[in-house]
């Protein structure tokens, strides 16, 4: 049994769609508002996935491009499903922009590649973890106990895309300093590294740790990588979160991706197989 799909990258996924049928067609965006009796910055923000296509208007325009019955099918399933709800979207008013795109767009990824060279990766972290880490946050913007239990909830909630039938492919690379950082307590900390090992242990998981003296001075980041969408032909690009003390930014640019997945790889050359990463996780979990 599948995931549920994403609003988040259905949405994603149908504006690139569209884009392409209308470059194809060779069409311009006052054209395309004409048939939908609409306006160009209309047509450019569902390009732009900054609104959601209705099912109506994909119609519409899957008519006006004359796209076949299985690619109009696809079209109308990814509209529909656009305009669902993610289990984030309850929780969007505790939650920056970023963030909350970026769980959206977790959520409908097929693998995840993650280098970490300050904190264990969210999807990794135990409650206690990271209820000191949020708190450890509140140099830079000081939150409520109330906010940072919702936030705690959220980074576990995140945690369930790696179980069930068809887990998130998750890829790790840890800096040697990140088991040597302490949040919280002794405790907490050694209750951390032993769920890592825990999760290191599913197929769909792999962690590795890269020693000091082999490290590279790159900031942290998540590339997600994405499924093909059955019937239809634009591809839904990788995109490259990182996370900073304030905010976030998303790479998306094609360019910009290939060089951070090639980052990764040269990291991953310099870490410890994954036998002796999880030998040395051991160590410090003792």
């Amino acid at each position: 049994m599948a995931r549920e799909p994403s609003p988040t990258v259905s949405r994603r996924r149908l504006a690139a769609e569209l884009r392409r049928l209308r470059e194809d067609a060779q069409v311009t965006g006052t054209q395309v508002a004409q048939v939908l009796d609409g306006s160009s910055s209309k047509v450019s923000r569902m390009e732009k996935a900054q609104v959601a296509a209705h099912r109506e208007d994909v119609a519409r325009l899957a008519d006006f491009y004359q796209v076949r019955p299985a690619v109009r099918e696809a079209l109308l399933t990814l509209a529909a499903e656009a305009e669902g709800k993610g289990w984030w979207d309850t929780h969007s008013e505790s939650l920056s922009e970023s963030y909350t795109t970026f769980i959206g767009l977790e959520a409908g990824a097929e693998k995840a590649l993650t280098w970490q060279n300050i904190v264990f990766p969210g999807l990794l972290q135990t409650p206690d973890y990271a209820r000191a880490l949020i708190g450890f946050g509140d140099a830079w913007s000081p939150q409520p106990p109330t906010q940072i239990e919702r936030l705690v909830r959220v980074r576990t909630r995140r945690g369930h895309i790696l179980e069930g039938p068809d887990p998130l492919s998750l890829s790790v690379l840890l800096e040697e300093s990140v088991l040597m950082r302490r949040f919280g307590s002794p405790e907490v900390m050694r209750d951390q590294v032993r769920h890592v090992l825990r999760m290191a242990e599913q197929p769909n998981v792999s962690v590795r740790v890269v020693p000091l003296e082999r490290s590279w001075v790159f900031h942290g980041f998540v590339l997600l990588k994405f499924p093909q969408c059955e019937g239809l032909d634009a591809l839904h690009d990788d995109i490259v979160y990182i996370e900073n003390a304030r905010d976030a930014i998303f790479e998306e640019n094609e360019q910009e991706t290939f060089a951070y997945e090639r980052v990764f790889h040269r990291i991953l050359a310099a870490a410890l197989s994954e036998e002796d990463s999880l030998k040395l996780i051991g160590e410090h979990a003792r």
